[in-house]
């Protein structure tokens, strides 16, 4: 017998066009897409229309699971290139190292980093 749905469900979709992401004097636009060869593209952009001022970002990403890689790059309208690679499960089971740099081209500042590094090992149990 199916359980019939919560009273606080009911309209849910009609109320998340308020409570969530919805601003009143702002204009949002994301779109993702995935080219056949597996790369993933999402971009962003938003205006205030008070203001008048437009942000706006491109990012993709590229996994090759085969050697468990993944290429991340982005670029937004502060000019900033962050490109990220990860590795993982590749040195030891449940091991991932990912390296992370950022550059703004009109300043050459650059920031060269490791993110992450987090192992994570199965919990070990003993019957008794």
């Amino acid at each position: 017998m199916a359980v019939p749905p919560s009273y606080s469900d009911l309209g849910k979709s009609a109320k998340d066009i308020f409570s969530k992401g919805y601003g009143f004097g702002v204009v949002k636009l994301d779109l993702k897409t995935k080219s056949q060869s597996g790369v993933e593209f999402s971009t962003s952009g938003s205006s205030n229309t008070d203001s008048g001022k437009a942000t706006g970002s491109l990012e993709t990403k590229y996994k090759m699971k085969e050697l468990g890689l993944t290429f991340n790059q982005k670029w937004n309208t502060d000019n900033t290139l962050s490109t990220g690679v990860t590795l993982e499960d590749q040195l030891a089971n449940g091991l991932k190292l990912a390296f992370d740099t950022s550059f703004v081209p009109n300043t050459g500042m650059s920031n060269l980093f490791w993110a992450q590094l987090t192992a994570t090992t199965p919990a070990l149990t003993r019957e008794g």
